[in-house]
């Protein structure tokens, strides 16, 4: 079992990176920093559940907010979409195997969220930006609108890296989460979401780590 505290520590190398500024109203998404090489086999099978950027793109589009207030008291909401690619030739995205998914689909979750000012940055692989950000006031939470898969109280926080269920332990190790589908083909598998997080007005920025988690299989192997 694994603690929301180590997951974050340990995972957070593997997780894209989401920056968002509501000031100028635009959402980037940077690659991870570690890669994990597609294979279907191998020892260390739970870490390549964990999907890099050799595996899939995050292409974010769509930025909303709402007026504050308007759907949780003294919060602005921010929503965007992320569409998920698979780049792999010859490899299907299918359902983890580890970390134990809340449901039969490739999965997205919100590792963390931290508040940061003064946006800067580098330019970043795959043409994305990567932020270097001063420390920022507010708090950012992520919203309802990760919503598992679209059904009526899914997406609820879940335990992905323990036993415990979240009602046990609210807040250790529990995330909302979004569901892209029981499977992806290779090459051209792709499929779009909306995101979301609550935040206070004096948010200039904010930065969320979101791990993919999803299995390597041959796409003839799912093939219907």
């Amino acid at each position: 079992m694994v603690s929301g505290d180590k997951a974050t520590a340990q995972f957070g190398s593997l997780a894209f990176m989401a920056t968002v500024n509501p000031r100028t109203r635009s959402v980037t998404i940077a690659p991870p920093a570690a890669s994990v090489a597609p294979s279907i086999h191998g020892a260390e099978r739970p870490s390549l559940s964990l999907l890099g950027n050799d595996v899939v793109r995050l292409v974010p589009s769509n930025l909303r907010m709402t007026a504050l207030g308007a759907v949780t008291p003294n919060k602005i909401r921010v929503t965007f979409d992320v569409t998920i690619e698979n780049k792999l030739p010859t490899l299907a995205l299918i359902t983890p195997t580890w970390p134990t998914p809340p449901a039969p689909y490739v999965i997205m979750f919100p590792l963390d969220v931290s508040v940061t000012s003064a946006p800067g940055g580098v330019a970043g692989g795959d043409g994305n930006t990567i932020g270097i950000g001063l420390p920022g006031t507010g708090q950012v939470v992520p919203s309802v609108n990760w919503d598992g898969t679209g059904v009526t109280g899914s997406g609820a926080p879940f335990s992905f890296f323990s036993s415990s269920t979240c009602s046990d332990r609210p807040a250790s190790g529990c995330f909302r989460w979004v569901a892209f589908g029981d499977q992806l083909q290779p090459g051209v598998g792709r499929m779009t979401r909306t995101v979301g997080f609550d935040i206070d007005a004096s948010v200039a920025q904010f930065r969320a780590r979101m791990i993919v988690a999803a299995d390597l299989v041959p796409a003839v192997s799912v093939a219907r």
